[in-house]
């Protein structure tokens, strides 16, 4: 387990995020990956972080067997203004819980910036 989100949406932001960055790093495009721009930057100040619950931490265990690992990497993400909305990551992850504060459409824009007219011009709005 890498992360795990408390909505399809978020859920889906990190995986359109990850295939996103993907295409802005390869050869034929060669931009800065949004996971650098992130860390950078540092978290938004509407993100919380704090240590994983035990309950947090038995989802990871579940998957690989290794709480004290857990206990010392494992973070939950979570909307300052809304807490419902969170993640739960290894820390090494936290630039990329960045897209709990971005909508789909910032989330778009940031995955465009900079990006050829010859991908640009493919993506239509909504």
């Amino acid at each position: 387990m890498e992360v795990v989100f408390s909505s399809f949406l978020d859920a889906g932001k990190y995986v359109i995020m990850q295939l996103g960055d993907s295409i802005r790093t390869c050869s034929n495009v060669r931009l800065k990956s949004l996971f650098l721009n992130w860390e950078a930057r540092g978290l938004s100040p509407g993100i919380k972080v704090q240590a994983a619950s035990e309950k947090d931490i038995g989802l990871f265990i579940d998957v690989r067997d290794d709480k004290e690992y857990a206990e010392k990497h494992l973070k939950r993400y979570s909307l300052v203004d809304s807490p419902g909305s969170y993640g739960i990551a290894l820390d090494y992850e936290q630039p990329r819980m960045e897209i709990l504060a971005l909508s789909f459409d910032e989330l778009t824009a940031a995955l465009l910036d900079g990006m050829p007219e010859t991908i640009t011009s493919k993506v239509h709005p909504r």
